[in-house]
């Protein structure tokens, strides 16, 4: 190894200096050399403070903190197209394993090169959003080539959910043949059976017996239960902070749920049934984002990240999901456009606006309800409006309708 400049190569594959313009890069190129460091060495310590950003072109180097396991980076790796460690002050202590070939540069160069470069775009597509946020973050990269190449890993539909909505799309299908579908899952008949006998759905009899309760809901109405109920077998993971973030996310997914259920039954032409599923896959293009990073534990050390990557790509990859489990392009725009306060549908999109009112009353009184819109002030709200059964009804469920939102919630317990 030997001091030199910097290849074209390296030059490209480094971020965020490969989304500068060309002229910016060839003058990076004239300014900086790469460094050698010798095996053992220390490159900088745990809460050190300095204005560097190094990267690892050649050879091993052991990453130590006291929030995470000791870790390996080496050259040629992802994770060292990203500057190492690049904190203020540094949380971990980078030790050389072997001989090491880096680059380390200033940080305020790079603000310069930046600041004087035009409006040309350096970026091929796979990293194609240049916002600070996002320039140094290694889960919004992995993520992002992945689904350019076709390779993220997307969930499958639950098992249980394919057959039943297999058996439900047969039209010589019985509330027989679906039950016995069913039945097999002692979990999901269960539910059925609770849900049928809920203030949903509650007839004046009590139903003991699955076939009776497929018949009082309805084949179309079973499809989607079902497969709501079998949702939750999506929400898993093995590392404890994706852990965290599974048990977070599928908690608001059923709160969602059971708030545009509620809201549902006060309005025409709005399926209960298919309210509550909307509510459970509204933020479905979260999980393969946090399955990457279950696998990967050091790219859930920046929460900042973690979070500005699944706004920038939940809606994306959610729509991906959809539209590999053959469901309507009604849930597909939803799964798009849920977080989109000011949507304007081209057409009528009643579901999609049922999931934004959803969310925004569900931030009343909370920490979020600052960062948000009053469900009130969006077009959403004023479209479902509309819809009401009663036109002196409320859409705020939240404080008037408790009790069912508790009787959901325990159906998914």
């Amino acid at each position: 190894m030997a001091i030199r400049n910097l290849s074209n190569e390296e030059i490209n594959s480094l971020f965020p200096i490969r989304n500068l313009p060309e002229k910016a890069k060839e003058r990076l190129q004239e300014m900086v050399k790469t460094e050698e460091i010798e095996a053992n060495s220390i490159l900088f310590s745990a809460e050190s403070t300095d204005e560097q950003q190094i990267y690892i072109l050649e050879g091993k180097l052991q990453l130590s903190s006291k929030q995470a396991n000791e870790r390996i980076i080496e050259g040629g790796q992802v994770e060292a197209r990203f500057p190492i460690d690049n904190n203020t002050p540094r949380q971990a202590t980078a030790i050389a394993l072997e001989p090491l070939t880096i680059l380390s540069i200033k940080r305020s160069l790079l603000d310069e090169l930046s600041a004087e470069a035009s409006s040309e775009s350096a970026s091929d597509g796979i990293l194609d959003d240049s916002s600070s946020e996002l320039l140094y973050n290694q889960l919004y990269f992995e993520v992002t080539q992945g689904m350019q190449a076709d390779k993220l890993e997307l969930p499958s539909i639950p098992e249980t959910a394919v057959k039943v909505r297999s058996v439900i799309a047969d039209p010589n299908t019985s509330s027989e043949k679906t039950a016995q579908a069913i039945q097999q899952d002692i979990a999901i008949t269960a539910q059925l059976i609770k849900v049928a006998n809920s203030p949903l759905f509650r007839g004046r009899d009590k139903i003991e017996a699955l076939p009776t309760a497929v018949t009082r809901l309805g084949l179309k109405a079973v499809g989607n239960l079902v497969t709501s109920f079998t949702m939750k077998m999506i929400f898993n993971a093995k590392t404890k902070d994706v852990k965290n973030r599974i048990a977070a996310l599928w908690t608001h997914s059923r709160d969602i749920a059971g708030i545009c259920t509620v809201l549902a039954k006060k309005l025409k032409g709005i399926d209960a049934d298919k309210a509550m599923l909307a509510g459970l896959v509204h933020d479905i293009g979260a999980i393969p984002v946090l399955t990457h990073a279950d696998k990967h534990p050091n790219l859930m050390e920046n929460p900042q990240e973690v979070e500005n990557t699944l706004k920038k790509l939940t809606p994306v990859i959610g729509k991906m999901i959809l539209d590999k489990w053959n469901f309507t392009e009604e849930f597909a725009e939803l799964a798009s456009n849920a977080e989109n306060w000011g949507y304007e549908p081209e057409q009528t999109q009643s579901y999609t606006d049922l999931v934004i009112v959803a969310q925004l009353l569900s931030f009343k009184n909370s920490p979020l309800e600052d960062k948000h819109p009053e469900a009130e002030s969006t077009p959403a709200y004023k479209r479902l409006k509309t819809l009401l059964k009663d036109p002196n009804d409320s859409l705020d469920v939240i404080e008037n309708a408790q009790d069912e939102l508790d009787s959901i919630k325990q159906i998914f317990n």
